[in-house]
C-alpha cells in the first residue's frame, strides 16, 4: 500500500472511532434522559414506574423498527 492510501487508511479508521464514540454517548444520554422522563411522569402522575418503563421500552421497540425499515 503506498502513503497515500496509507494516510486515508488512518483518517478513515480514525473518523470511525470518533463516529462509535459519538454514537455511544448519544446512546447513554439517552437512556439517561429516559430514565428521567419516566421518573419525571411516574411521579406526576403517581403511576407505577415499572409500567411506564415497559411502555417507553415497547415504543423505543417499535420507533427503532419503522426507522430500520423506511431506512433498509
Amino acid at each position: 500500500m503506498n502513503e497515500p492510501e496509507n494516510d486515508q487508511l488512518t483518517r478513515v479508521v480514525d473518523l470511525n472511532a470518533k463516529l462509535m464514540s459519538s454514537a455511544a454517548s448519544n446512546y447513554a444520554y439517552n437512556k439517561i434522559n429516559n430514565v428521567l422522563l419516566m421518573q419525571v411522569l411516574a411521579k406526576l402522575e403517581n403511576r407505577d414506574l415499572e409500567e411506564i418503563r415497559a411502555n417507553v421500552e415497547r415504543y423505543i421497540a417499535q420507533f427503532a423498527d419503522e426507522f430500520m425499515k423506511k431506512n433498509s
